[in-house]
């Protein structure tokens, strides 16, 4: 059985939906703050969009997933990334969740995804769980006892239960940044601004595999593998350089061939500096405009005054250092 647990109107295809509020698309009207009305290991998939911070009693409800799931099922889950300041500040959120929150879901000490997004955990053991199995002296789990053992009872659950401790293994980190950043940087800057300042993601979305039985770290990485489900929205919310695993592009500045479309191909010669670019070269002339400008030019040749340069009688010139003095013209010799 595949299940959307707070669908809303956004239930994908091919699943039932659960929600507390009668809407189109939901199959089950049902408060997830009450256990789920599922038997046992009877759940394949769980998406859970947009609304697990709305739990009041978040460790009961992980509980209750680990109980319906069956092994090697996985659990989707979207939510509002906690270093928001709007997410902060909304008072309905009654959960606060981010990369963090998963440790906390599983004993198991081995991380699967990228520990850079990790640079500010002072814990060196992955898992944060009060129930952390001791796998120190284990050199191949998948040899060990098929059952996974019981540990002690979660608190919030009643001390005559069988439950066991959850083991939902993270496999999949994904984080979707605010519309701002877009292109401005490389994946790995963004992951480090994400994890030390606020407002630089508004949501992510995990993958965990729901571990019952012994497992070997090859099964791990192969479900890991696997093409996952998730909600069709996302594609809306990542970068567009980011879609199918490409990198964002930098423009490195000027490189020459960089923009040219033309790279590789002939090119023609530059206009020389002696013959510069007329008007006419820019915007062809009509051929009546043609007429009309040949003519003027003919009468405007036709009035203009001779240029004739003209010396007074007499002048001379003579250079006196670097200045230039005119003599005054010789006088005229009267008559004998």
């Amino acid at each position: 059985m595949r299940i959307n647990l707070g669908c809303e109107a956004a239930k994908n295809s091919g699943r039932k939906g659960l929600d507390k509020l009668p809407m189109p698309g939901v199959n089950l009207v049902h408060d997830f703050e009450i256990p789920l009305p599922y038997s046992d290991n009877s759940v394949d998939f769980v998406m859970i969009s947009n609304c697990l911070q709305y739990a009041s009693d978040l460790e009961r409800l992980v509980q209750e997933l680990y109980r319906v799931c069956r092994h090697g099922a996985i659990i989707n889950i979207t939510a509002p990334y906690a270093h928001a300041s709007a997410h902060l500040a909304n008072p309905y959120f009654r959960q606060q969740l981010s990369e963090h929150t998963p440790r906390y879901w599983t004993p198991h000490p081995v991380c699967y995804v990228d520990p850079d997004e990790y640079r500010f955990a002072a814990e060196k053991n992955w898992s944060l769980s009060p129930y952390t199995a001791n796998l120190a002296g284990a050199s191949n789990v998948g040899e060990e006892k098929n059952r996974m053992p019981h540990h002690p009872t979660p608190p919030g659950l009643a001390a005559n239960s069988d439950a066991a401790v959850p083991d939902l293994r993270l496999i999949r980190l994904e984080f979707f940044y605010f519309p701002q950043y877009e292109g401005l940087y490389e994946p790995n800057e963004l992951s480090l601004l994400r994890q030390s300042q606020m407002n630089i993601a508004h949501h992510f979305m995990m993958h965990l595999i729901v571990i019952k039985h012994r497992i070997s770290e090859d099964e791990m990485q192969w479900l890991a593998a696997q093409p996952m489900e998730e909600p069709a929205y996302v594609a809306d919310l990542r970068f567009p350089v980011f879609n199918n695993g490409d990198e964002p592009f930098l423009y490195p500045g000027p490189t020459g061939l960089l923009l040219d479309d033309n790279a590789g191909k002939t090119k023609p010669p530059a206009a020389s500096a002696a013959s510069p670019a007329t008007p006419e070269d820019i915007w062809p002339e009509t051929e009546e405009e043609s007429s009309v400008n040949r003519s003027n030019r003919k009468k405007r040749s036709a009035s203009a005054p001779s240029k004739t340069r003209s010396k007074a009688v007499g002048a001379k010139t003579t250079k006196q250092g670097t200045g230039t003095k005119r003599s005054k013209p010789a006088k005229r010799q009267g008559r004998s």
